[in-house]
């Protein structure tokens, strides 16, 4: 037990570095005896900690991941930018000013960088301009610049490459790593693949940039993540203070339903567009990724069947076992049509709709950075974007998919049928329904930029809905529907009825407040003209260019195909269903069309 208590040592150690900033600078010398271990581990586990508690209140809300209708598209600053340049660049800063001059801690220094690197890269993608060269330093205390979003990514990259090079894999290891254990060959293939993934991100802002940086990359594959051990991933365990951030907030607070009976909060639930392309493509990961609802709870879904018998219909009653929650029940004024007409997937009890598969709130479950089918997916895009590379574009795209079936132990048998599926299938579109307001589809297309793309989304749950927000902003590979009632900056759209997805997130009001200077140079460098930074549909410079469309005067009508015919066409096959189901049916009518 030894290791074990030294570790929570130095990660108690390692977070009182954070604990009493009071500002965006501090002096980063004030620390210098704490090992460099330390500071790393709390920045790690400071930065997991934030992108879960992210997630939880914003990112699987924008990534359409999992949804949770009181989030509401909300873009306002909770923490994210204090955690993050207090908790983890605060941290980080500390070991490379420290430490970056003695070589016998090169190593760690060059590791610390790459987690600055990769730190940045999220602060970028989610506000475009931030301090990067004046943040943590104390020669800048009232007045801190800050640096364009292409400055920003600049650094990312030449950092990510930088840091790469220089860690001696047959030199000293962390004594204690909080991703690797002390395998550094694989911290270099973290940021060279972080590199690969932040080239493909800015080809439309800095596309010579990301096109050399690509290019080298794809010549020297074996020196990208290429196993799934190699995936970057935090451990928690079973410790006090340690445990997962998902854990901690739905299990231990014993404040979720139905993890605690009779709470008032709702654990989050399978998202209805998801839901969508679930149904679409008879993807089997809606029943790995997601909880069946208990069967006294599920929805009664009235469908009409034939039978192969006769050439009658049946109309009946079944209950079913998933079912995706709307972004909001609220209809807008415009949608004329749907007057008078019952909402049947929007108007159910809360709990007919499917929480997420509780396999992620095991108090031990690690957080994913970055994984190894992430990783072929990427390099799928790259070859498809022309950038070269060792396989053909379908091969790592196939590739992909098999590691992510292959991570949540799905069988190869449904993994084949799913890959020759339609739309899934390389080199063929797909016919998806359209979501229960008729206002978007899932079609797919041939593209295979679009299936690559589409995969990625899918790759990312639970842990990577940032990377959901940012490839959807990045591709607009998506046309995902309206949130219906929107929060925070929402209200200052020129339509605050609704929100599509917000193109960034927005300053905290401490920026505002006491850095009046720098948050006027962010306004410039992001071109907006209205005097302040609520416009959520602002885009970086990274995004792909959007209207939003005028989604009130959109023809809408409710369409509920995607959960039609859930168990077949025929009565004989829901009667089969139902005997090993458990489940009873109701034979509402038969007739003769």
């Amino acid at each position: 037990m030894k290791p074990l208590y030294i570790f929570l040592l130095l990660m108690t150690i390692g977070f009182g570095c954070t604990k009493n900033f009071n500002s965006l600078n501090t002096d980063p010398t004030q620390f210098s005896a704490v090992a460099p271990e330390a500071s790393i581990l709390a920045a790690v586990k400071n930065l997991n900690a934030q992108m879960a508690n992210y997630n939880t209140t914003k990112y699987w809300d924008l990534g359409h991941l999992l949804c949770q209708q009181a989030n509401r598209y909300d873009v306002t600053d909770q923490g994210l930018w204090q955690t993050m340049y207090q908790g983890v660049l605060g941290n980080l800063k500390q070991v490379i000013s420290n430490y970056g001059k003695d070589s016998a801690y090169n190593n760690r220094v060059q590791v610390a960088r790459i987690l600055q690197a990769y730190t940045y890269s999220i602060m970028a993608g989610n506000f475009g301009p931030v301090p990067l060269y004046q943040a943590n330093d104390p020669a800048y205390l009232s007045s801190i610049k800050f640096d364009s979003e292409d400055t920003v990514y600049t650094f990312v990259m030449n950092t990510l490459k930088e840091a790469a090079a220089k860690i001696n894999v047959n030199g000293d290891k962390l004594t204690y790593d909080p991703l690797y254990n002390g395998n550094l060959q694989s911290w270099v293939k973290f940021a060279n693949t972080m590199r690969l993934k932040i080239g493909l991100r800015i080809q439309r802002n800095l596309p010579d940039l990301a096109g050399s940086a690509i290019r080298e990359l794809m010549t020297n594959e074996s020196m990208l993540i290429s196993t799934e051990g190699e995936s970057a991933k935090m451990a928690f365990e079973n410790v006090n203070g340690n445990e997962n951030p998902y854990y901690i907030k739905y299990i231990k607070s014993n404040q979720y339903y139905p993890y605690a009976p009779g709470a008032s909060n709702q654990a989050p639930k399978l998202s209805e567009f998801l839901m969508t392309f679930f149904r679409s493509y008879n993807d089997p990961r809606m029943m790995v990724y997601y909880d069946s609802v208990p069967l006294a709870q599920r929805m009664l879904l009235t469908d009409t069947l034939t039978s192969i018998s006769d050439d009658s219909l049946r109309i009946v009653t079944y209950p079913i076992p998933y079912l995706g929650l709307p972004k909001s029940a609220t209809k807008l004024a415009g949608w004329t049509s749907l007057a008078g007409l019952p909402d049947v997937v929007g108007s159910n009890n809360i709990n007919a709709y499917s929480n997420a598969n509780p396999v992620i709130y095991q108090v031990g479950r690690p957080f994913v950075m970055l994984s190894y089918a992430e990783t072929l997916f990427l390099k799928a895009e790259a070859v498809q974007s022309g950038y070269g590379g060792g396989q053909s574009a379908d091969q790592y795209y196939y590739a992909g998919i098999d590691a992510n079936f292959a991570f949540w132990n799905i069988s190869s048998t449904l993994r084949d049928a799913y890959k020759n599926t339609p739309g899934i299938k390389w080199g063929t579109a797909g016919k998806g329904f359209n979501n229960y307001l008729s206002l978007v589809n899932t079609d797919i297309s041939a593209d295979g930029n679009t299936k690559i793309w589409i995969q990625r989304w899918l790759n990312y749950f639970p842990d990577g809905g940032f990377d959901c927000w940012t490839l959807e902003r990045q591709t607009r590979v998506f046309n995902l529907p309206p949130h219906t009632n929107p929060g925070g900056n929402a209200s200052y759209a020129a339509n605050p009825t609704f929100a599509d997805v917000p193109g960034r997130a927005s300053y905290p009001m401490s920026v505002i407040n006491l850095n009046q200077v720098g948050y006027k140079g962010a306004l410039l460098a992001l071109g907006t003209t209205r005097g302040d930074d609520y416009d959520i549909y602002q885009q970086l410079r990274f995004a792909k260019p959007y209207t939003v469309p005028q989604w009130d005067q959109v023809n809408a009508g409710y369409d509920i195909s995607f959960i039609q015919k859930w168990y077949g066409t025929t009565i004989e096959e829901l009667k089969k269903a139902a005997a090993t189901g458990g489940f009873k049916y109701t034979l509402v009518q038969t007739y003769h069309p």
